[in-house]
């Protein structure tokens, strides 16, 4: 079998395949920076539910009621984390996919056009996806809020 070999790239078609790979590779920053504040979250939430398993294992802790609600919505917040994470992980790797299809397209001629728009539209919805999760975490985390400082707070 005889050995497959790129074509030597002129500068032009080097200068085309950076182009078409800075969308991708600023796509990676951006998700990696998501990914880091949502694994932050995450480990805060777990953290959280163990505190609240520990103050819940006393039988004497006040208000268990509260307690019990927290660590609930407590521990479904670190479950929309994790998804949230695998989806933005998802788009990472899609992201990375997309250059290498793309330098594949470019320097090796390869017909995968069709395939890098349909790797792009399932990272941008892999990553639309995340960013719902990372949302709904949000909303559970202010309800938790909101039912630990209850007693604090005037009603409306």
């Amino acid at each position: 079998m005889g050995k497959m070999s790129l074509p030597e790239a002129d500068p032009e078609t080097l200068a085309r395949v950076l182009q078409f790979a800075i969308s991708p590779a600023v796509l990676v920053s951006a998700v990696g920076l998501l990914m880091m504040s949502a694994t932050t979250r995450l480990g805060r939430a777990i953290d959280r539910c163990r505190s609240l398993g520990r103050e819940l294992a006393n039988p004497a802790a006040p208000n268990r009621a509260a307690l019990n609600e927290q660590l609930e919505i407590t521990h479904k917040r670190a479950h929309w984390l994790q998804h949230c994470i695998t989806l933005f992980g998802t788009s990472l790797f899609l992201s990375c996919l997309m250059v290498f299809l793309l330098f594949l397209k470019i320097l090796a001629g390869w017909p995968v056009g069709t395939l890098v728009v349909a790797v792009f539209a399932l990272d941008v919805l892999a990553l639309m996806s995340g960013v719902a999760c990372f949302l709904r975490d949000l909303s559970l985390g202010l309800l938790a809020l909101d039912i630990e400082l209850s007693p604090h707070l005037k009603a409306p």
